[in-house]
């Protein structure tokens, strides 16, 4: 698999994951063979990159924790829910969430939770690309999935489990209520407009309050979950015991998806620099056991992804074993051949037990310069690229 830039040179090549809308539906299907017509679609659509199939990680399948038609209707119904309020607003009407939407939102809870059991040994991955003006959707059903594993690695009971899932998938409903050109805003934001963001919380809140069908914890989750154990979080700067368990859990689930999704102002980060900077905010502002739950679920090095081995090669993540996720099996990349990749070996990291995986490499950045010795030097010569 590799990231392939939105061109004429992508006539021929397969998709290797489905590709989606700016509005979170999907516009092509995994497995489209590209000709003049699909990348018409997919320049008309400001889709810019794809993935792809080529050899060098030709059967190496990226498996999602939630299948791909599920992933969609739950985007779907969430979209639908946030542009209704979105369009009451707009016309001066007080925003109200009508009893049919909040069954919806507790079937889409209901649908994660039974394809989750299903999932056996699969680690939970983000994968699928998606424009990011849909990132609130996505994100919500993201923080749902992350906060449903682990929940129940904490053995919440079900009902509780459910719940927190309810409130994990309505925690930015607030947003909806401000207006979506800050939402959106490619660049920095003033301290004005970071203060209008902050209100979010307390927006989503009173659109829920009086809603006799949503349980209290999901409505405390809505408020509270930007709060944080030292007291430096909003809106209401409280601390320690005051912030309920379920509530944290959602927080640090979202703070995971935030720094790990692409955003309209900035690229995703690795996954193990966010596990790094959780790890630190363990110290005062997010609890250990939750970041340690919510780790025990993520699959550091999915497979297609780009790593970099102690000894210099580099290559592609071809599987791993969910008991020992940070030793996958490595595709070891020729990249002195750089235009034909040659002589394909792979490294089972669980038996050489002396390599080990030292760092990651952006293979969207890579792709931008393949073919040329300026790209394999950035590779081998830099960090997290």
């Amino acid at each position: 698999m590799r990231l392939a830039q939105v061109g004429h040179q992508l006539i021929g090549n397969q998709l290797l994951e489905p590709v989606f809308t700016e509005h979170g539906s999907m516009l092509l299907q995994k497995g489209t063979v590209v000709n003049n017509d699909i990348l018409e679609k997919l320049l008309s659509h400001n889709v810019n990159v794809v993935h792809v199939i080529d050899q060098a990680s030709r059967g190496i399948q990226p498996v999602g924790i939630i299948e791909e038609d599920k992933m969609e209707q739950a985007i779907e119904n969430v979209k639908e829910i946030f542009d209704d309020i979105l369009h009451k607003e707009s016309m001066g009407v007080k925003a109200l969430i009508p009893n049919d939407q909040i069954e919806l939102v507790k079937n889409v809870v209901d649908m994660l939770i039974e394809t989750l059991s299903r999932s056996g040994d699969i680690l939970y991955t983000v994968s699928e690309l998606i424009g990011t003006d849909a990132y609130t959707y996505k994100h919500s059903v993201n923080v749902a999935v992350l906060s449903i594993l682990t929940a129940k690695g904490l053995n919440y009971v079900m009902e509780d489990i459910k719940n927190i899932a309810l409130g994990a998938l309505l925690h930015d409903i607030g947003k909806a209520r401000i207006d979506q050109d800050v939402i959106q805003k490619p660049g920095k934001l003033t301290p004005a407009e970071i203060r209008v963001i902050q209100k979010h919380p307390q927006l989503g809140y009173e659109l829920l309050k009086d809603i006799e069908k949503l349980p209290y914890l999901a409505k405390q989750i809505v408020l509270l979950h930007h709060e944080k154990l030292d007291g430096s979080g909003y809106p209401l700067g409280i601390s320690g015991i005051e912030i309920p368990e379920y509530v944290q859990i959602v927080t640090v689930c979202d703070m995971y998806d935030a720094m790990t999704t692409n955003r309209v102002y900035r690229s995703k980060m690795a996954i193990y620099e966010a596990l790094d900077i959780l790890m630190v905010e363990c110290i005062y502002r997010i609890d250990r056991n939750i970041f340690k739950q919510m780790m025990n679920n993520i699959c550091m090095f999915p497979p297609g992804s780009g790593v970099v081995l102690s000894d210099g090669r580099i290559g592609i993540v071809a599987s791993y074993r969910a008991s020992n996720p940070s030793r996958p099996r490595v595709r070891i990349l020729n990249l002195e051949a750089v235009l034909h990749y040659t002589e394909i070996q792979e490294v089972n990291l669980e038996k050489e037990q002396t390599l080990f995986i030292e760092d990651v490499w952006d293979v969207e950045t890579f792709k931008k310069g393949f073919g040329s010795s300026q790209s394999v030097h950035t590779i081998k010569n830099s960090k997290t690229i």
